[in-house]
């Protein structure tokens, strides 16, 4: 049992996501404390097993796993949760408010693997003071779901030396004609994906745009399984935050095992079938 399970799991069981993430992060705060943890962590956690590559957005992730915005609000502790084996951490959610506190981490602790920004309010003025610092940009249109708040972001960064991914986050109670509304937008302006809570909505939109536009999953996902699933429904990458407050960092290692096998089960059956086809011929 590892210090995860005896230290932490016990008092975030009955806890709301937003208290069981303090306690999260006040744990994984204390361990990076620890001299060479975060080299014990990339070695004991394996966290770069070859076979899930991809590339979404135009950048390389090792693997599809992420780790949502709602833990690392500060963007305090990027560096020793990317240890874990997540291929991207979303620092967040911010506005202008605290967006100068976050991009101060950044530059004091330079980020090894990709970042991404949530931005929750204060859209324009946010996106412009963090654009240097971050891999991609997360609009969290939950509040006010409406592409007034992107267009300007759009227009701002075609002044931008490097081009740089934004993401649109949509709230789960739209209707299945207005998620179709935000997909032919985003298609149309050079949106590079939605983030997105609902594997039904999910899928719909992995329908409707035929595959076109990268979708990542945020749906509590909690188990292996529940990533496996929002793959197969159509997200180009998952979020896990629910399942590492709630299960611990082998969570992490327990997902990216599980696809690799899948992989491998469905490469064997395909060879297989390849092999019978070609002997009936």
């Amino acid at each position: 049992m590892g210090l995860y399970n005896l230290l932490v799991k016990p008092f975030v069981r009955n806890k709301s996501m937003a208290e069981a993430s303090h306690i999260c992060l006040r744990y994984y705060r204390t361990m990076g404390r620890i001299p060479f943890a975060r080299t014990l962590n990339r070695w004991f956690f394996g966290n770069k097993p070859s076979g899930l590559e991809r590339e979404v957005f135009g950048l390389s992730f090792y693997n599809p796993v992420g780790l949502g915005a709602g833990l690392d609000i500060q963007g305090e502790l990027y560096n020793d949760l990317s240890n874990l084996g997540v291929s991207f951490v979303e620092v967040g959610p911010v506005r202008e408010g605290n967006v100068k506190n976050v991009i101060m981490h950044v530059q004091k602790d330079s980020p090894k693997d990709i970042l991404a920004l949530c931005i929750e309010q204060d859209y324009l003025t946010t996106f412009t003071l963090a654009y240097d610092f971050f891999d991609f940009f997360v609009i969290d249109l939950s509040a006010d779901p409406s592409v007034e708040h992107i267009e300007p972001l759009l227009e701002s960064r075609i002044g931008e030396q490097q081009y740089k991914p934004i993401i649109i986050k949509l709230p789960d109670y739209l209707t299945d004609s207005e998620i179709e509304s935000f997909a032919e937008y985003s298609m149309v302006n050079n949106i590079d994906g939605i983030e997105i809570r609902s594997l039904e909505h999910l899928h719909h939109i992995y329908s409707y745009t035929k595959g076109r536009l990268p979708l990542i999953a945020n749906s509590h996902i909690d188990t292996p399984e529940m990533a496996a699933e929002a793959l197969k429904a159509g997200a180009s990458l998952v979020e896990i935050r629910t399942g590492l407050v709630k299960e611990g960092p082998r969570v992490v290692s327990n997902t990216l095992k599980h696809l690799l096998k899948l992989k491998e089960n469905t490469i064997n059956e395909e060879s297989s079938s390849s092999i019978q086809d070609s002997q009936s011929a």
